[in-house]
């Protein structure tokens, strides 16, 4: 659960003395709650500074609103361990579940897969992707051994099923990451995941995979453009049309 709190005052108040009177309130334990400001830098506990010092050391004088989330372990725990939300993906790369996880600051990410597994119930054997996301782009693919401090705190986090066509991939097959954009290659939203083109593959039936793998229908596909954004470039995009063949070639 989350929300805000408004400050009337921010004199001597310090952190504790905030945190109880909030916790009164949410009918909750007060070391079970988390304090962020608008742009979602966590205050940090402390038992030596005012919350008006704090704010003023970290935040324009203007700012009134602490924002809280109720948390099910005690921060001091936290502060032990870092914690990750993990939106899973659909075969139809949309949102089904976000896992909340808690770890050791020591850990690497094949704990993360060992929770996810448990959590939804999948085969030992399942095959999983764990990628983060900043700017609607993907930024990095986290590989088992990497550690998890390593995993940036302002990328958004989601996890899949590697799809089958991936994992059977040819020898000349290649995997491209597809964004969504309007107008302008900078204009981001949505979901980015990856994308499997196969050698020779005519662009009309790279267009029929695609529209599956986004779970669309006939009709909002229609609306749909494609588009090659060049990595690492300012150029325009270059769309594509069903006469190109075979779209690979187009991509090297």
């Amino acid at each position: 659960m989350t929300g805000y709190v408004g400050l009337k005052s921010r004199g001597a108040t310090n952190y504790m003395n905030v945190a109880r009177r909030v916790a009164i309130f949410l009918s909750t334990e007060p070391l079970k709650l988390r304090f962020t400001m608008a742009n979602k830098t966590v205050i940090k506990r402390t038992t030596t500074q005012t919350l008006s010092e704090i704010l003023q050391t970290n935040y324009p004088s203007e700012s009134i609103l602490l924002y809280y989330e109720m948390l099910d372990i005690s921060i001091v725990e936290l502060e032990t361990k870092i914690f990750f939300k993990v939106y899973w993906l659909g075969a139809a790369v949309k949102e089904e579940e976000v896992i909340d996880i808690h770890l050791p600051k020591t850990a690497k990410v094949n704990q993360i897969f060992q929770i996810i597994v448990t959590k939804l119930a999948l085969k030992r054997s399942s095959k999983i992707r764990l990628y983060g996301v900043l700017h609607c782009k993907i930024q990095k693919e986290y590989d088992i051994n990497d550690p998890i401090d390593e995993i940036q705190d302002n990328v958004t986090l989601y996890a899949e099923k590697i799809p089958q066509d991936e994992i059977e991939l040819g020898a000349k097959d290649k995997v491209i990451q597809v964004y969504h954009f309007t107008k302008k290659p900078l204009s981001t939203h949505g979901v980015p995941f990856k994308f499997v083109i196969k050698t020779g593959e005519p662009f009309s039936r790279i267009k029929i995979r695609l529209k599956s793998r986004l779970g669309m229908n006939e009709k909002d596909f229609s609306k749909v453009k494609v588009a090659v954004v060049q990595a690492l470039s300012f150029a325009k995009p270059q769309y594509i049309d069903d006469g190109i063949y075979p779209f690979f070639n187009f991509l090297l």
